[in-house]
C-alpha cells in the first residue's frame, strides 16, 4: 500500500473514531434525551415520551411541595401536623396524594403528546437537537443534572434530571417553584 494510500485511510479512520465519540458523548447527555422526548411528544406518542420521565419520583417529589405549601398557608392544618410529629405525618400526607399526583403527571404527557407539545400543555421543549444543546441550561454532577430553560411563551422551566443504567436520561422531580407556580395556574412553563 503506498504511504498516500495509508495517510487517507488513516484520515478517514479518524474521522471515524471522532464521529463515534461525539455520538457516544451525545447519547449520553440529557440534552438528547429531551430531544428524544420533544420528538416522542411531536409523534403524538405519550408511551415513548414517558419513557424519559420517572412519573414516580416527579409526583412524590410534587406532592411534599404540595402538602408543604398547605401547611405554609394553613396555620390550623400546620399546629395538627404539629402535634402528630410533623415529618411523619407531613410524610404520610405526601404518599397519600401520590396516586392522585401520579395519574396529574400521566395526563399532563398524555395531553402534551395530544397536542403534539403545541398546546398549553404543562411542558414545552425544543424539539431540535442543536437547539437541545444550544439552549438548555445544564448542571450536570455525575448521574444527577438541572436543566433550566426558558419558553417565551411560558417562562422558565427547572427541573432535575437522572442518568439511568443505559445512559439516558429522566426527568425526576421539577424545581419546588416551578410546581406551585403550576398549582396556582402561573405561568407554569
Amino acid at each position: 500500500m503506498s504511504p498516500r494510500a495509508l495517510r487517507g485511510l488513516l484520515a478517514a479512520a479518524t474521522l471515524l473514531l471522532a464521529a463515534l465519540l461525539v455520538w457516544y458523548y451525545m447519547m449520553g447527555a440529557p440534552q438528547y434525551s429531551l430531544y428524544r422526548f420533544a420528538l416522542a411528544i411531536g409523534a403524538h406518542d405519550a408511551a415513548a415520551a414517558e419513557r424519559f420521565v420517572d412519573v414516580d419520583r416527579v409526583a412524590l417529589a410534587a406532592s411534599d411541595v404540595i402538602v408543604g405549601e398547605y401547611l405554609r398557608s394553613n396555620a390550623k392544618a400546620a399546629h395538627a401536623f404539629e402535634a402528630l410529629g410533623q415529618a411523619g405525618a407531613r410524610s404520610a400526607v405526601a404518599q397519600a396524594m401520590k396516586p392522585l399526583v401520579t395519574a396529574q403527571v400521566r395526563h399532563e404527557i398524555r395531553k402534551m403528546a395530544e397536542t403534539g407539545g403545541q398546546g398549553p400543555g404543562v411542558l414545552a421543549l425544543p424539539a431540535s437537537m442543536v437547539v437541545a444543546f444550544r439552549e438548555l441550561a445544564v448542571e450536570r454532577k455525575a448521574a444527577e443534572a438541572w436543566v433550566t430553560y426558558s419558553d417565551p411563551r411560558r417562562g422558565q422551566t427547572r427541573f432535575r434530571m437522572s442518568q439511568q443504567p443505559d445512559r439516558s436520561w429522566k426527568i425526576t422531580e421539577f424545581d419546588p417553584e416551578w410546581v406551585l407556580r403550576h398549582l396556582k395556574g402561573g405561568s407554569a412553563g
